[in-house]
């Protein structure tokens, strides 16, 4: 019996994993293969709201294993434009963590036309926020933000 034949097919990512402490590591992340046309966006939101707490990154030889909850950001260097980024709700804001450290850019935010007010993108039910800044997508966990301020449209 080959067992390859129940394996699920995965996708490789190159991702920046910034963690609370400071510490930043580069390496893979292993995305669901979904053969209909999902966007690599809801890949990766998909990967980081499901319901495990830990994922492997490929870094070399043998993966680290990181805790969702430790999590400050993870980067993606994705220069091209997804057509469902046409369609969300758009907030320049700078993200201030609790550590101090900030990033600014486009807050995204699949949001009706009557919920587009910050707040309401803020406390969507998701655990991670997703922003564009510098050809990047980053996906930054709530938990790690001290405060968020609107810089403008």
């Amino acid at each position: 019996m080959d067992l390859r034949a129940f394996a699920v097919p995965k996708e490789k990512q190159l991702v920046t994993v910034h963690l609370l402490g400071g510490e930043s590591t580069e390496g893979n992340i292993y995305l669901e293969f979904y053969p209909d046309a999902r966007t690599l966006h809801q890949k990766v939101m998909a990967f980081l709201e499901d319901k495990t707490g830990f994922f492997p990154l490929s870094t070399g030889q043998t993966p680290d294993f990181i805790n969702k909850h430790a999590i400050r950001m993870v980067e993606i260097h994705y220069p091209e434009e997804e057509e469902a980024f046409s369609l969300m709700h758009v907030e320049l804001v700078t993200v201030i963590f609790r550590d101090g450290s900030q990033v600014s850019g486009d807050l995204l935010a699949d949001v009706p036309e009557e919920r587009r007010r910050l707040s309401d993108c803020l406390n969507l039910s998701f655990r991670f926020l997703c922003a564009r800044t510098y050809g990047k997508l980053c996906y930054i966990n709530k938990e790690a933000i001290l405060k968020v301020i609107a810089t403008g449209r």
